[in-house]
Parts: C-alpha cells; structure tokens; sequence
C-alpha cells in the first residue's frame, strides 16, 4: 500500500486580506512541506469566504491573481508537493470557485465547483458560473478526485466519479456551523464514500465572518466511513496522516458527535466568533451595559473568555427601578471577571427627559420605560466614541423576536452576541459556565427574569413562560412548522397565534438590530428574509 501523506492546512483566513492569507499559506509550506506528499487548504482560502460583493470589483480580482502567482513561484521551490488550493479563476468572462492543483510551479489542472447553493446563508449563483466536470489526478498510486462543498451534498456530483475507480475523493470547504452540523456532515459525508468506495479527506474553514462562524474539525475518513484523522475545531490547525495508516486503524467518529456537549460547542462558537469580529476589524476592545441580569452577566462572561478581561468594560446605569441585588450582583460579576467598572446613577438624566417630554404631551408608561434604555444607549455611545472599544448588545433572540427590545436603546451596539441564542439556552450556557468556575452569581441565575423599567416588573408580565415561547418559536422559525402543526403539539392556539403576531409585528425592529453569530439552522440574519411591509400573519 502506498505511503502517501496527506496535510491539511485548516487556516483561519481573513476576507479580503490577499496578501495576508498567501503569505500564511507559503510559510505552511515552506516550514514543513518535507513531511508530506499533498497539502489541501479549504475553499476559497486565497480570498476569505464569503468575498460576496468584492468579486465584483477588478482591483480585488487583480489582487488575488497577483498572489495567486506568488504561490505559484513558491512552490517551484517545493518540487515533490503537490498543493490544492481554493481561489476565485476568471474565465470567458465568467468567474468560477475552483480548487487548482499546482506542482513545482506548474498548474496540472483546476476543479470547478458544480453545485452553488442558494439558499439559507448562501448566495452564490449571485457570483459563480459552474462546470459540470470531474477532475482526477494521481499520486504515486493512487487517484483522487475533486469536491467543493456544496458538490458533496448532492448525488449528481458523485455521479461524476462513479466510474473513474477514484481512491480518494478531496473535498475543500467552508462549511458554516450549526447546531447540528457535525452530524449532517458525517452522514453526508458516509454516503458518499460508501457509494464510490473510496476515502475522502474533508478540509474545513475555521473563524469567524461577521455573521458565520467555521468551526474548522477537518478530518480524513476511510471507504469504510471511519475517520483515523481529526483536526481541532474552534482553532486553526496544520496536521497530516498517512493514507496506508488511515486506512488500516480507524475510530468511529461519530459516537464522539453523539455524546457532543452542545452548550461546549455554543461557548466555542459565540467565544470564536466574538474574537474574530473585534480582532479581524480592530477594535481595541468591547463595552457591555451591565444590568444584573442574566443576559447581560452571559454576555459579559463570554467577551472575558474571548478576549480577556484587559479588553473588556462593563457599565451599569441603575435608576429608582434597579434593585439593590442588581446593582450588587452586577458589582460581584465584574470582581470576579477583574474587568474594569463603572457604576452611573441616571435618576437625574431619567428625570430631566420625563420633565421634557411631559411639557409636550404626558408620556406613556412605556414610553417612560424606553427613555431609560434610550439614556442607557446615549451613554453607552458616548464611552465607545471615546475609546473605540465596541458596544456589545445583549438582547437574546426570544426577546428580538418578540419586539422586547427598545430601538436605540438596548438595541444600540455593534454586534449582538446572543441573538441567535434563545432565553431558555441563555440559563443553560450560564449554568454551564458555571459548572466550569463560579462567576455568574448564582441569583442572577434562579432570580425572575425583569428588565427592570419599572417597580415590581418581570417579562412574564407582557410575554408567555420563556419555556413555551422557546418551544414555539423553535418549531416555526427552526423547523418550519405551520401554525396547525404547532397547535396539534398541544399548544394552545391563543398563546400561538400571539406569538407570531409578534414575530411578525416586530421585523422592522429586527431589519435595524446589529448582526450577530448563527449558531441554529434559522437566524435572524441571512436566513430570515421576511419583508418588513407585510400584511400576511397565519393565525387559526
């Protein structure tokens, strides 16, 4: 059996930085390209994935060919490697997501990606031609074959294979996480090697990209559907494995995803993609409006774990209505995160706006309670124009989904860390965190969730029980149920039809909130693409 090793370059690559990415990739190579016979990168490596409207401009594709010739001429110094690497190739006029392989500065041929999926997260049809051709290759002994993600997923692609007798079918990409995801990969990814009897070396992106997150765990798997070989997720990774090895000593994989720890993998996530937003776009650091809730104390704790507690600032701004356990828990968190914290009074602002506003008109309730959050908004403004750290918002998706969030308010911020994280996963990952080392108090945790506008107040005054709202909302946004089939669960129909009637009432809060990571199947972002002008609500 041949002794040919394999490495896998799981690069954490930044969209648009050519030159950084190029320059990461050659060092790979020249550091270590005696210890193996391939190396294979993820898709789109050259560029950062999603590139989306860049490849529009000339000077981005000028860029990327400039660079892509560099590597060229690099590898003529590294004559027995052969190196697939995923870039964006011009051609009649048509641009293309390709895999090309080069040896000893030689092109020796390029695969075109065949399926450009749209949907979801995914737009590539806006971008990409396609081309419906196999591309082979040997080494030494053995033939493999070519795959760019999406072809993985669909059976004519394979189909392509089914009678070139390939030994190993490659396959690059950047394949966006989700709860879930793991498991639909290796299932995807059994199929296909049970039907072309081969084994299959599956190279991922890992990072963070505004609202994706790649959670890398590239792996090899054999013809038998093992894999002997996987990389780190969460993190970059350079490892390789020897094809006659693989093939011979193999784990299942797969009970290692069955006994996954979801809230582990959310922490890895929200943690890796809030370390990317703030390092890939410079911002020195980030500021939270602390409230003594649990949103806030989550969100707080998590921004320490991603960046530590030297780049990370609380702010709590208690009124008449914050109570003193608020104010007291919110001052032991932030000890024990040894963050830096501020603790504003804005009774008196509160007051001068109610004052205001009252000699024009007498000001709702509620219009009481959103001027704080508005004050709380300013302020927070204010310290991020001033030191350039970024506000993190800290709103869950049960209440961005039901309108319990204030435009301009506790909405303000440039990213939203928990807006994909539901209300009742908002306790689990605390509980869990804590589980690890004690920093949440423990009363944030079992107290009665309030966001405290005014005196005696919890969200289950205006909101169901945020254990139903959860399972609602999961069933219509996540898994695409109709209200009939909800209903038929055993929910009542009052409690459902009102809560889409919020869903839906409430989009145009959600086409102005701050992006923020996709860790479910259906975010609010990308995935949710509901006009804000819409008169249709399905009620029973």
């Amino acid at each position: 059996m041949s002794n040919i090793k394999i490495a896998i370059a799981q690069i954490n690559a930044v969209v648009g930085d050519i030159e950084g990415n190029t320059i990461k990739l050659i060092k790979i190579i020249s550091e270590s390209y005696n210890n193996f016979d391939l190396l294979v990168t993820p898709e789109l490596v050259i560029t950062g994935y999603p590139p989306e409207d860049l490849l529009f401009h000339p000077a981005f594709i000028k860029s990327q060919n400039l660079h892509l010739e560099k590597l060229r001429q690099a590898t003529i110094s590294f004559k027995k490697l052969f190196i697939l690497v995923g870039h964006v190739h011009h051609e009649s006029n048509k641009a293309y997501n390709v895999a090309t392989l080069f040896n000893n500065g030689t092109i020796i041929g390029r695969y075109y990606k065949n399926q450009l999926p749209n949907y979801s997260v995914f737009d590539e049809k806006r971008y990409f031609a396609i081309k419906k051709e196999a591309f082979t290759f040997n080494i030494k002994d053995k033939k493999f074959g070519v795959m760019i993600c999406e072809d993985l997923w669909v059976d004519t692609v394979s189909e392509l294979y089914q009678d070139l007798q390939v030994d190993i079918i490659v396959s690059l990409n950047a394949s966006p996480f989700f709860i879930g995801k793991e498991e639909l990969r290796y299932s995807v990814c059994k199929k296909l090697v049970n039907k072309l009897h081969c084994g299959l070396v599956y190279v991922n992106a890992v990072g963070g990209q505004d609202e994706l997150i790649f959670d890398g765990g590239s792996f090899f798997m054999n013809s038998r559907g093992l894999c002997s070989k996987k990389l780190f997720s969460w993190k970059e990774d350079l490892d390789y494995f020897d094809i006659s090895m693989s093939e011979e000593s193999s784990i299942d994989y797969f009970d290692d995803l069955q006994n996954s720890n979801i809230e582990l993998q959310l922490w890895n996530a929200l943690v890796l993609s809030l370390r990317d937003y703030i390092n890939k776009n410079n911002f020195p650091g980030v500021i939270i409006g602390l409230s003594g809730g649990i949103d806030s104390a989550l969100a707080l704790t998590l921004a320490v774990d991603a960046l530590g507690s030297n780049r990370v600032q609380a702010i709590m701004m208690s009124t008449c209505y914050t109570s003193e356990m608020s104010i007291i828990d919110a001052e032991i968190l932030s000890r024990r995160l040894n963050i830096e914290y501020n603790n504003i009074d804005i009774n008196n602002l509160l007051y001068s706006y109610n004052s205001i506003t009252n000699e024009i008109l007498m000001t709702s309730e509620i219009a009481k309670e959103n001027i704080q959050a508005r004050i709380r908004g300013n302020l927070l403004m204010a310290v991020s124009n001033t030191n350039g750290r970024l506000v993190i918002t800290t709103g869950n998706k049960s209440e961005i989904a039901m309108g319990y969030c204030t435009l301009y308010g506790d909405m303000v911020g440039g990213f939203a860390l928990l807006k994909d994280i539901s209300k009742t996963m908002v306790y689990k990952l605390s509980k869990w965190r804590n589980g690890i080392s004690n920093i949440i108090p423990d009363r944030i945790i079992s107290r009665a969730p309030s966001a405290e506008l005014k005196f005696d107040q919890t969200d289950q005054d205006t909101l169901p029980p945020y254990y139903l709202l959860d399972e609602i909302l999961e069933l219509y946004i996540e898994k695409k149920f109709t209200i009939e089939q909800i209903v038929d669960c055993g929910y009542s129909t009052d409690i459902t039809n009102r809560i889409l009637e919020l869903l839906h009432k409430n989009e145009y809060k959600r086409s102005q909130s701050a992006i923020g990571p996709k860790v479910t199947s259906c975010s609010f972002g990308r995935d949710w693409r509901y006009p804000i002008t819409n008169l249709f609500c399905e009620k029973l």
